[in-house]
């Protein structure tokens, strides 16, 4: 009788198990979440594992990130409710459903020239910069000179300067005639981005209610907006009110109200916000946002930025694929309640029913 082969002979040698990613430092994480919420880390452990199998698919980093194990923080919020990282980016999947109109939202050229045609309040632009191109254009600057031609008509006037396809505004001018080298120092700002437009657009100026409670910088409320077979709604509102702490607050959607402070490094300190500190024209820029959800009628949930401005309420962005972070930290309530689980099954049942057309016309 021939000898048997060995089981290892006939099979490619399998990899060595390792543990994921940060497993190792997991037990040492439910130690200090433990000691902050004041709870026994099984504890902590097994309400971790049950979050993780729920709605909102909380990951490790989600938990502690979210501050899921502080009690105090989410007080009687139900934190099954709360959409981890991942989850969050499926959502906004499910709810746009059709990518093909993400760019138009993504690119802050394209969006703006939209809306205006819709005759909705954005941010005017007063140049676009994009080197090297051959046709001319009215408000086109093509080469370094003509963008030192422009920056140097314009010294003395505030100016910012805006990547098109996204990244963090720039203040080129703020103060008297710019000296040269504050020029060259954006001319090769702009230069060194790569094959980028950037969109130089004026400083907005602070209503002055807020400039009166806040200061004279620019604050910025993020609505959430959803349009489903009921219309277009707000259902939350956070107040970038900016400052060293970078302060966010929660807004009353009724009123515009602001209702709790929340310090961006310190999420645990928030405190009451004062008395009669609220958005002014809250009523005007509300609907801004739902107009433009009505507009965007392609997508079934945006993140709106809207600036209270001296002139009235200006869009400063839109996304596809808001922050949902800011909203359930700011809130200390999660998204996934039951009507916005309702309008994420109407959202699946609708792109079911668009591909079941594709099919059936193809």
């Amino acid at each position: 009788m021939p000898a048997v082969p060995k089981l290892s002979t006939l099979l490619p040698a399998l990899p060595s198990w390792r543990p994921p990613k940060g497993y190792e430092a997991m037990p040492a994480a439910f130690a200090r979440m433990a000691e902050a919420a004041g709870a026994p880390p099984a504890h902590l452990m097994s309400e971790f594992a049950a979050l993780a199998f729920g709605p909102g698919k909380i990951s490790f980093a989600d938990y502690e990130r979210l501050r899921l194990y502080d009690d105090a923080f989410w007080a009687d919020a139900d934190r099954r409710e709360v959409a981890g990282a991942a989850f969050a980016r499926r959502i906004a999947r499910i709810a746009n459903f059709r990518r093909e109109y993400w760019a138009l939202a993504s690119d802050r050229l394209a969006s703006n020239a939209y809306l205006a045609a819709h005759g909705m309040p954005i941010v005017p632009t007063h140049a676009i910069y994009r080197e090297g191109l051959a046709a001319p254009g009215e408000r086109l600057l093509r080469t370094r000179d003509e963008l030192r031609q422009f920056l140097q008509a314009w010294a003395g006037e505030p100016l910012i300067a805006t990547p098109a396809e996204g990244g963090p505004m720039r203040v080129v001018f703020t103060g008297d005639a710019a000296p040269d080298a504050e020029i060259d120092r954006m001319i090769d700002l702009v230069r060194d981005a790569g094959p980028v437009s950037w969109l130089f657009q004026p400083k907005l100026e602070p209503h002055p209610a807020i400039a009166a409670q806040v200061g004279e910088r620019l604050t910025v409320v993020r609505l959430l907006t959803v349009a489903g077979q009921d219309g277009a709604a707000a259902i939350r509102a956070v107040w970038r009110l900016g400052g060293p702490d970078a302060i966010t607050a929660n807004l009353d959607l009724r009123s515009g109200e602001a209702l709790r402070l929340t310090p961006a490094h310190a999420v645990q300190r928030g405190e009451t916000a004062p008395a009669g500190l609220g958005v002014p024209d809250w009523p005007a820029l509300k609907a801004v946002a739902i107009e433009g959800a009505r507009l965007f009628s392609q997508f079934g949930m945006i993140g709106w930025d809207i600036a209270p401005t001296a002139t009235g309420p200006a869009i400063v962005g839109l996304d596809p694929e808001p922050d949902l972070d800011l909203h359930q930290l700011t809130d200390r309530r999660g998204l996934l309640d039951e009507p916005f689980l309702a309008f994420l099954a109407e959202r699946r049942a609708l792109a079911a029913a668009e591909r079941r057309f594709a099919r059936q016309s193809a």
